[in-house]
């Protein structure tokens, strides 16, 4: 676009262009679930600047806006040195989540933290680190959720991508490429954090918050646990929204069908309104959560626990409020083509 544009002024610069959308892939049948499918959802974005060493900075600056945004999953990721490959270009990241079922080798220094993906190294020796020489590398199989390259002027310079300088001549843009492989990170994540037993979600991508479950149709506690149920309803509604809140109603299953099913769901909070929730003497609520054991809690610590959980959600999602001004920032910097 940019080649076949009238030459852009440094006043427009720098550019990001940065696009969500279906990718298709060649393969005879999935893979790995949704982490190899035909077909995926990718975030591609291409950075435009004047400089090899403005694209550096800018090249720096996502890379940590990236980093970012997989600490906010609470996923452990390693962010590791990769080849340039047929991408080209002058320097290139993974980003991976650590895996058995990964498609990647990667290498990681006990010593100084280094890691780097096998094909790095080459024909040279891997048992040596290129950070600190130390000879601690372990092996580790990854699945790569992200890329980043900085191209350079690989591209550009071929197809005459240029913009014109403060004297008005032509000189080449220099280029960075970016990807999050959005259906990607979901699919990985559930993969590292879950069980064969159940689903276990980032806080941020989990369907809802809590799962509430009441008595059981025809049981002697239906008509009272009714009354707990109604009200906790209520309560929750307020602390979490509506919107991620899930009350299963299936009132003709049993308790443990539907904590059954929750917990192969994966939700941070299932909340079980049984029997014990109107016993005379300490009545109890159950709080079964994701990836724990089972408390028995009065309600008001109940309500304090899913209080505790929105509040953590809401840390995390303030963070990504100061990245998204970050954004907003690099967007003023530039000025658009039309």
């Amino acid at each position: 676009m940019l080649a076949t544009t009238a030459p852009i002024s440094y006043r427009q610069l720098p550019l990001r262009l940065y696009q969500i959308g279906p990718k298709f892939r060649d393969e005879l049948k999935s893979r790995f679930g949704l982490m190899r499918a035909k077909e995926f959802l990718m975030k591609d974005m291409y950075t435009f600047d004047v400089t090899k060493e403005a694209a550096e900075k800018t090249y720096a600056r996502i890379s940590n806006t990236y980093a970012q945004f997989f600490r906010q999953l609470e996923v452990p990721f390693v962010t590791v040195e990769a080849a340039t490959g047929i991408m080209g270009g002058s320097l290139s990241h993974e980003y991976h989540y650590i895996s058995p079922v990964g498609e990647d080798t990667l290498l990681k220094c006990n010593n100084c933290g280094y890691a780097g993906n096998v094909e790095v190294f080459g024909n040279t020796s891997a048992n040596t680190c290129p950070s600190c020489q130390g000879s601690q590398l372990i092996p580790v199989r990854g699945v790569e959720v992200a890329h980043t390259f900085l191209l350079g002027d690989k591209y550009s310079k071929p197809l005459g991508a240029t913009f014109l300088n403060t004297s008005g001549k032509p000189e080449t843009l220099v280029m960075g490429c970016y990807g999050i492989g959005i259906t990607r990170v979901i699919a990985a994540a559930l993969e590292v954090l879950s069980t064969e037993q159940e689903l276990r979600w980032p806080k941020l991508l989990a369907p809802y918050d809590v799962c509430l479950i009441g008595p059981k149709q025809g049981s002697k506690e239906q008509v009272p646990a009714e009354g707990v149920e109604i009200e906790l309803l209520q309560q929750l509604t307020q602390i979490c929204g509506a919107e991620e809140l899930l009350h299963d109603d299936r009132k003709e299953l049993t308790i443990g069908k539907r904590l059954f099913d929750a917990k192969r769901l994966g939700h941070p909070l299932t909340i079980v309104v049984g029997t014990k929730a109107v016993q005379k003497e300490e009545p109890k609520l159950e709080l079964h959560l994701s990836g724990a054991e089972k408390l028995e809690l009065e309600l008001p610590e109940v309500l304090s626990l899913v209080t505790a959980h929105v509040r953590h959600k809401q840390q995390l999602l303030q963070e990504s409020a100061t990245n998204e001004q970050d954004i907003a920032q690099l967007r003023t910097q530039g000025r658009t083509l039309s």
